[in-house]
Formats: structure tokens, C-alpha cells, sequence
């Protein structure tokens, strides 16, 4: 009998079974892929998020493969709006890492093999689950072959298309958001080093993130019938010129907003975006998954070592699920401001616009507040300061 088995080896699913595998817990991951993907939407890891890589043992490999976001600045018209540093909020790292998920995950994956090379099962893909008195038995197929495996808790980290959760016939409500955006990752040659930029057009916006590898991130709002490239609209949006076919990432993408009721059935929980999925327009969601995992596994850790009654066990997930879709409800929040302020804008309303930007940044307490909220360090202290919530 595992102890608990994990569907999905994204930053989330690997989080919680290294923490598991830590603390001795006997535990499996399927993964219906085989590698781990050239490319990433997510690049983001908040300063909660940086807590809990350090916590799984890969904190340092993660800051030697990443850049350092410490400032970003808001231009319009050609010059500086806004500007927001990073450098007051209370975290031990006062910055954003930038590092696409692919590189995270890879370093987890090879923090995992590490502790234990038989956690993660690769090319298996979840097909259904039976619930039993006190253990669940799960179905996988590998290799056109079923496999089926017995676990006490069944955990899924499966994403927003989640199996698990629609096996479990959980119900994930929400709404498709309206905004659209195109990006694209090309060599950086803009100067800005390990700036972020925002550039706030009347076409709407343009953000522009460094990578690693002297890359950068471009992502444009666009109309859904908008024609234009991406080099295209880099140029006229921002004065930049990227070369057209030398994107290493090509990517439009759509926004939602959806979360489930609860993140605890019983003895089968869901974390990550399978749980609550945000608009990637602020980048939370990759940390969102890692502190789900660190809320989650010292619960598991204990149920299954028979420290909690069942009562207990039960009140500890309610508590677990209630606190973690409220951040998810809180970083939803902060996508949709940023959305909003991205949106295009009538010409005229531009100069006003500018003009409350630099009188909102240029007071240290807003910018102060501003940071906080953006670095997702407000309502994580406990992850900040290294405890286990309880």
C-alpha cells in the first residue's frame, strides 16, 4: 500500500513528493510524459515560491540558473511612468527569479531521483481511481498496459485539464477572461539587463522579462483578430526590434479564472492549477503550486503516521484548502488589476494615467505596498520565515 500517490510531476506534484519522500513517507508520482518540454509559459518564482525550492534542497541551484528581477519599470510615451523596486519587501530574497518552469521542474525532478529513483513514474498516465474503505485503487496505463496501484491518499497535480479531478467529478467553476496576448521569447537586446518593462501603449500593453541565456520575454495584449506579428508589434509598441524567425517560444494564449469548491475530498486532494487556475498575467502561478504543496505535505505527513485522529485530519484540510484557494482568490485579484491596467486606452486618458502613476510610485509607502502584493510576500509569512503552517 503507497502512502500517497501524485498525478501530475509538475512544480507541484514534485514539490510534495520530495517533501513526502523526506519525512519517510512511502510515495508515487505518475507522469503520462517522458521528458520534460522545451518550453515554458511560466517563468515566475515569487519569494514564497524561492522559500520552498530552498526548503526541497534545490533553493541554490534555482538562484544559479536564473536572473534576478529586482526592478521593473513602467514606460509610456517613451519615458518612465513608474518604477518599482523590490528592495523593501520582507523576504529574505527581494527579488523575482526568472526561470522557466521547464529548468524548475528539471532541477526538482533531479532533487527527487536523488532522494529515491523509483518515486517517479514516467509515462504513466492516470486513468481512473475506485474509492475503498480507507484506500483508493488508481489505474494507470503505461505502454498501452494497465497498471493499478493502491494508496491511501490520491493526490492530483495533474494541471488545469485535471483527470483526476474530473474522475473525482469535482466541479471546477469560473469564466474565460476576455484579454488575449501573444508571446515570444528572442535574444535581448534592448539594454535593460535584469529590468522587467512594461510598456503601456494605447494599443495596449507590451512586458518584456529577461531570461536566462541573455534571452527575453516579450507578451503583447492583442484583439482576438489581431494580424500583426509579434516583431511587429514589439516595434510599434515599444521602439524594439526583435528578429522575425528567431523566436525561440511562439505562443497566443488566452485567460481564465477557475477553482474548485474545495481541495479536499476526503482522502483525494487536488493542488496547483488543478485546483485554481489564474490568469498567468502576473506569473503566480508556479509559486501558487509550490505553496500548495508545502501546506499540504506535513498534513499528509501526520495523517499518515497516525499523529491525528481522523477528526483532525479533517479539520487540517478544510483549514489547508480554505486558506490556499483564498490565496489563489487573492493572486486572481492582483491578475485582474494588472489586466485591467494593460487593457488599450483612449489616447487622450494617457497623460492623466501617467501622471497618477508617478504620484502614486513616487510615495514609499504605496510602492512599498505595491511590491509586497506583486512579490506575493503578503499572507505567506509563514512560508517567508520557514515555518509549517498548522
Amino acid at each position: 500500500m503507497i502512502d500517497v500517490l501524485i498525478v501530475g510531476a509538475g512544480p507541484s506534484g514534485m514539490a510534495l513528493a520530495i517533501l513526502l519522500r523526506k519525512a519517510g513517507r512511502s510515495v508515487r508520482l505518475l507522469e503520462s510524459r517522458t521528458d520534460i518540454g522545451k518550453h515554458s509559459r511560466a517563468i515566475g518564482i515569487h519569494p514564497p515560491g524561492l522559500a520552498v525550492l530552498t526548503r526541497l534542497g534545490v533553493g541554490g541551484d534555482a538562484l544559479a540558473a536564473g536572473v534576478r528581477i529586482t526592478r521593473g519599470v513602467g514606460i509610456s510615451r517613451g519615458r518612465v511612468a513608474a518604477e518599482l523596486e523590490f528592495g523593501s519587501i520582507p523576504a529574505e530574497h527581494r527579488f523575482v527569479l526568472s526561470l522557466p518552469q521547464n529548468q524548475t521542474v528539471g532541477l526538482l525532478r533531479d532533487r527527487l531521483h536523488s532522494l529515491d529513483p523509483s518515486v517517479l513514474l514516467e509515462g504513466h498516465e492516470f486513468t481512473s481511481f475506485t474509492t475503498h474503505a480507507g484506500f483508493h485503487t488508481v489505474e494507470a496505463s503505461a505502454g498501452g498496459k494497465s497498471k493499478w496501484l493502491q494508496c491511501r491518499y490520491l493526490v492530483g497535480a495533474d494541471g488545469t485539464r485535471s483527470a483526476v479531478r474530473r474522475a473525482a467529478l469535482v466541479p471546477f467553476r469560473g469564466r474565460d477572461l476576455p484579454d488575449r496576448y501573444l508571446m515570444g521569447d528572442y535574444a535581448d537586446n534592448t539594454g535593460f539587463g535584469s529590468i522587467a518593462a512594461l510598456f503601456l501603449h494605447e494599443h495596449g500593453i507590451t512586458e518584456s522579462f529577461p531570461l536566462p541565456g541573455n534571452q527575453r520575454r516579450w507578451v503583447c495584449w492583442i484583439r482576438e483578430s489581431e494580424t500583426a506579428s509579434l516583431p511587429e508589434l514589439i516595434v510599434q509598441r515599444t521602439g524594439h526590434r526583435v528578429e522575425t524567425g528567431e523566436d525561440s517560444m511562439l505562443s497566443r494564449f488566452r485567460t481564465g479564472n477557475f477553482a474548485v469548491g474545495s481541495m479536499h475530498h476526503g482522502n483525494l486532494m487536488l493542488i496547483g492549477d488543478a485546483a485554481h487556475e489564474v490568469s498567468p498575467i502576473g506569473g503566480q502561478g508556479m509559486t501558487l503550486g509550490l505553496l500548495d504543496a508545502a501546506a499540504l505535505a506535513p498534513i499528509l505527513d501526520a495523517a499518515v503516521g497516525g499523529a491525528l485522529a481522523q477528526d483532525q485530519i479533517e479539520k487540517q484540510l478544510a483549514d489547508f484548502s480554505h486558506r490556499r484557494l483564498s490565496a489563489a482568490r487573492r493572486a486572481a485579484r492582483q491578475a485582474h488589476v494588472n489586466m485591467a491596467l494593460g487593457r488599450p486606452l483612449w489616447s487622450p486618458a494617457t497623460v492623466p494615467r501617467d501622471a497618477l502613476a508617478r504620484a502614486l510610485f513616487n510615495s514609499k509607502k504605496v510602492s512599498a505596498a505595491i511590491a509586497t502584493t506583486f512579490t506575493m510576500t503578503r499572507g505567506e509569512e509563514h512560508v517567508l520565515r520557514g515555518e509549517t503552517p498548522s
